[in-house]
């Protein structure tokens, strides 16, 4: 059993291998800024919200905790914007990894698997591609990811670094229990247009017709995300196996065969059960006739060799991006006073002090079907009582308490204003619950608010959700008066405390439903 950082461990592919590392029963930590990633999706012993680079809390996970390896995952992806902004792709990709692997070192850290990618090769011709060739990318994207495989070399050769750089082809897929899948603000990949296509009735643009491939559209290897996941543990496994000294082996992850686009298309009609119209349009600049890998050194070395094919890519695709889009209940959750003591301005998380029977409380609303997301006003945020970088050190403090016992809160949606800014987010408006449930797919007439102030009750009434408590801890007593002598703002419920809340609102008599 190994013990495993994962950096980027909210996002897609990262997501992937966690959730294949704890299915093997590996201990796996999460890193992860929540840029791109989703909190919700978090499997394994723990998430800590930061950058890569930062050195401070990095260096405090690594008091907390031994890991025999960090696999890093964390990076921008997008070639256009890349191209747009190389110097957040740089910073982003290059610097922070930098200082994550000087700190690595620093702390005797010295076995690290990187997320790389094809982007490296550059312009390869139209034969299969090994890692042999030279490497010459063609944008800032695959730049970056090149000036990290070269960073890893030099620390291997001058610090005993023990590295596996593994160079993507295209990921596709959903990891196969839906725990995970790909889920991109804008997204870009071929697969999830073209199953977003089916879903909401529009045609897929395919750009180029006149190829010299079997039907005249491109080629592409697609690797399924739970086969680059089970790679990444055989290349833990392999450096594991090392002896002491400084290695870097980069090897391509791909599954050797290549699709057209067409073929996809066609893939994607059997998954989904109808037919998706097409439309035809000249070639684009750049776009070669056929990119696939030659991944026989992953096989060799590593003994690995993909297990899914194309249809069960897109069946697994398909019905992750159901699962996302079925709309979802939540319990909106004020935080202090409500989860935790309230101290007043809750400003580190040795201060932080979770109210008795929260934690089972919490348990009970997830088993039923409930996201769990805490919406709450942080004015001392912009009072200047408490730093800006407290608020994710308190959450990661909560979540270590709670993720243990199954009852890890799913997202944390903050107004950390002034009072006097007015702003749209601040309670009693219902701005933190309506830009939840958009960004979550949350139904709000099948969600409940609980807090123990009334503007809990006010926000909640604001964005129409079936049902508010107020509980009795924190302001709670006082709020319970105020509502007595309100001629117009009523909660639906009383409750003792949350655990007493939870009870009332899992007597409701909703179905429970599945969390995406």
């Amino acid at each position: 059993m190994a013990r495993i950082l994962v950096v980027g461990g909210a996002g897609y592919v990262g997501g992937a291998a966690v959730a294949h590392w704890v299915d093997r029963g590996d201990q796996v930590w999460v890193l992860d800024d929540l840029s791109t990633g989703h909190q919700v999706t978090v499997l394994g012993k723990g998430l800590t919200v930061a950058r890569a680079g930062d050195q401070a809390v990095v260096c405090e996970l690594l008091k907390q905790h031994t890991f025999d390896a960090v696999a890093h995952f964390g990076a921008f992806i997008s070639v256009g914007e890349s191209v747009q902004n190389p110097s957040k792709y740089f910073e982003n990709n290059v610097d922070q990894t930098r200082l994550l692997l000087e700190t690595l070192l620093q702390n005797g850290v010295k076995r690290f698997i990187f997320s790389s990618t094809a982007a490296v090769y550059g312009e390869t011709g139209e034969g299969s591609i090994h890692e042999e060739l030279p490497r010459a990318p063609i944008n800032p994207y695959g730049e970056s990811k090149l000036q990290v495989e070269q960073l890893l070399e030099e620390l291997s050769r001058t610090r005993g670094l023990q590295a596996v750089a593994f160079r993507y082809f295209n990921a596709a897929g959903a990891e196969p229990k839906l725990r995970t899948g790909e889920w991109h603000e804008e997204e870009t990949h071929l697969i999830p247009r073209i199953l977003d296509a089916a879903i909401v009735g529009r045609s897929v643009q395919v750009y180029g017709r006149d190829y010299a491939t079997p039907d005249g559209t491109c080629i592409r290897d697609y690797i399924h995300v739970s086969d680059l996941a089970r790679a990444h543990a055989a290349g833990l496994d392999w450096l594991l196996a090392q002896p002491e000294g400084g290695v870097f082996q980069a090897m391509n992850l791909g599954s050797g065969h290549g699709y057209s686009v067409l073929e996809v298309i066609q893939a994607a009609e059997k998954a989904v059960g109808r037919r998706i119209e097409i439309v035809s349009h000249p070639r684009r600049a750049g776009d070669s006739a056929r990119l696939v890998a030659d991944a026989s050194k992953a096989k060799k070395l590593l003994g690995f060799q993909p297990q899914f094919g194309l249809d069960q890519i897109l069946e697994t695709a398909w019905a992750w991006e159901k699962k996302r889009r079925q709309p979802k209940r939540a319990v909106f959750l004020d935080r202090d006073g409500t989860l935790n003591v309230d101290p007043g301005y809750l400003n580190h998380p040795e201060k932080l002090e979770l109210i008795p029977g929260v934690p089972e409380a919490l348990r009970k609303l997830k088993e039923a079907g409930y996201w769990l997301v805490v919406v709450s006003n942080q004015s001392g945020v912009g009072r200047g009582l408490i730093p800006l970088e407290m608020l994710p050190r308190i959450h990661d403090r909560m979540d270590e308490i709670l993720r243990p016992q199954g009852a890890a809160i799913d997202e944390f949606s903050l107004c950390i204003h002034h009072p006097d800014a007015g702003c749209e987010c601040r309670k009693p408006k219902p701005g933190l619950l309506l830009q939840a449930a958009r960004r979550l797919g949350i139904d709000l007439s099948q969600s409940f608010m609980v807090g123990d102030k009334p503007v809990d009750v006010e926000a909640g009434r604001g964005a129409g959700v079936r049902g508010c408590v107020v509980v009795r801890t924190g302001e709670g007593k006082g709020t319970e008066a105020e509502l007595s002598h309100s001629g117009t703002l009523k909660a639906d419920h009383l409750a003792d405390d949350l655990l007493a809340a939870s009870q009332w609102i899992l007597a409701q008599g909703l179905l429970p439903t599945s969390r995406a």
